[in-house]
């Protein structure tokens, strides 16, 4: 299996754990509206953040079906082997436009716990001809 795949799977989890919990994306009053379910007395929608919202009752459901997702892709990234783990380095390299502005900040932000600046570095130095000559 590669990150796409591995990627694949995890936004299918999510989409899953998404919809059980009754959380949905509303970015206007409109938009809510028209997304909104009846809920139960004395539950009520709150913010989820970044445009999620869901209902009160779903949200120990919701914190720990996240937990859970992220523990089982880090293991899979980890039962993956080092090809698997450098590969999902490289992705999030190119992702955040690091071989551009010669930064790894935000690659190691979006990776998270777990991997190193040392390991980073090593993975962009031995892709950065390669990455500009692509450029």
């Amino acid at each position: 299996m590669n990150v796409r795949e591995l990627d694949k799977l995890q936004q299918d989890k999510l989409s899953e754990l998404f919809k059980k919990c009754g959380l949905f994306f509303a970015f206007s009053n409109q938009q809510f509206a028209e997304q909104k379910k009846e809920l139960e007395p004395g539950d009520e929608y709150i913010n989820a953040g970044a445009g999620g919202i869901l209902p009160k009752s779903k949200v120990k459901e919701y914190v720990d079906g996240m937990k859970e997702i992220s523990r089982w892709y880090k293991a899979a990234i980890k039962d993956g082997g080092a090809g698997l783990r450098r590969e999902k380095i490289l992705y999030e390299l190119n992702n955040h436009e690091a071989f551009y502005v010669y930064d790894i900040e935000d690659t190691m932000m979006a990776l998270g716990e777990g991997y190193s600046h040392e390991e980073v570095w090593k993975v962009f130095h031995e892709n950065y001809e390669a990455a500009m000559a692509n450029k």
